[in-house]
């Protein structure tokens, strides 16, 4: 919502589409299904896919992880995770909302906790009572916002 609000402003010739999708850890992913059935034959003008899951977490940096980026746009997001100290590249994961849209070709910026990846096999947050607002940093969402609008105004 903070990122909608940062770019309400944006004049650029892309369009940018906000998309929020449910069910992913539901076997049919109706969110997904959804998405894909309103945009049969369109995913091949998509330039970039953003997908903010598990960010915000209070313990260790942000991590943005990259699936076949273009050397242009890979080399703006280095550019940003470097002017952020709270920021780091990740390493790809396919647990995700973005991997629908990596499977129609688009590349993709995941955007998440760093400690979720690096705990993902072993952790008991996601998904469960424990998963609760008091465990984000908001500090880290600010961060993770201003990040992306500058990112998505670069290109």
């Amino acid at each position: 919502m903070l990122l909608s609000g940062l770019l309400r402003d944006y004049d650029g010739s892309r369009q940018i589409e906000l998309a929020a999708f449910n069910g992913e850890d539901y076997f049919a992913v109706p969110g997904q299904m959804n998405y894909i059935a309103a945009n049969e034959g369109k995913f091949g003008n998509m330039i970039l896919d953003i997908n903010i899951d598990g960010a915000g977490y209070q313990e260790g940096p942000s991590a943005f992880s990259e699936f076949n980026l273009p050397e242009e746009l890979s080399v703006k997001l280095a550019r940003i995770i470097d002017r952020y100290p709270g920021i780091t590249s990740g390493p790809q994961w396919p647990q995700g909302d973005h991997s629908i849209f990596v499977q129609f070709g688009v590349p993709a910026v995941a955007v998440t906790s760093k400690w979720f990846i690096d705990n993902m096999d072993n952790q008991d947050v996601t998904h469960t009572p424990k998963d609760r607002p008091e465990i984000t940093d908001c500090h880290r969402l600010v961060e993770i916002a201003n990040a992306l609008n500058e990112f998505i105004r670069m290109i």
